[in-house]
């Protein structure tokens, strides 16, 4: 079969079938031969039925392949055109088993108990968030005015501690297990009315 043969056969464009050929020809050196000596010839290839069975492979699936080789296999004495409606046929059906056994996951609604926790973190950054919105003031000056609150609230440099320990400030908070108190303390210093 030549390309056009096979692209009416799986109801396909002829530049679908022949991007499957090129893909063949990387993994089967017979259709690779053919394809070169097609280019040299001018002449469309002929494949056989392995060669067409392994082009139809790279498209359309080990399934569509079986039936196309059942089918060429079964039915020699009818006429191609008969041939290739029963083939056209029998893809169908496979497509529409395919798409029958899609498992649809039914769309799960979220209700209030599912959602997320926020964590204290995130808590935290939507107070400050919240705060320089309200104020239209800058990040950096806030964050700096809640780091100096905690060295003089809780006698902690958060900047040189996790400086020395290599770490993020909000990481050495949490690390130190000191969120709660930082977050009670941002509540405090930037309520927003």
């Amino acid at each position: 079969m030549n390309v056009k043969q096979i692209a009416l056969a799986v109801s396909k464009p002829e530049r679908t079938v022949h991007n499957w050929v090129k893909k063949s020809s990387a993994k089967m050196a017979q259709v690779n031969a053919k394809m070169a000596q097609a280019s040299i010839d001018k002449k469309p290839a002929d494949y056989d039925i392995d060669e067409t069975c392994f082009i139809i492979e790279q498209g359309l699936g080990k399934n569509a392949s079986a039936l196309f080789r059942y089918n060429a296999s079964n039915n020699k004495s009818l006429s191609i055109e008969s041939r290739l409606d029963r083939l056209e046929s029998l893809i169908e059906k496979v497509l529409m088993m395919q798409l029958n056994n899609v498992v649809k996951e039914p769309e799960k609604q979220l209700t209030f108990s599912d959602a997320p926790q926020k964590t204290k973190r995130a808590e935290l950054r939507e107070i400050i968030n919240k705060y320089t919105a309200d104020r239209n003031c800058n990040h950096i000056e806030v964050w700096t005015q809640l780091y100096q609150q905690i060295y003089y609230r809780m006698n902690i440099n958060v900047k040189i501690c996790a400086d020395n320990r290599g770490m993020d400030k909000l990481d050495y908070i949490e690390k130190e297990g000191l969120m709660d108190e930082v977050v009670a303390l941002a509540r405090k210093l930037f309520e927003v009315k």
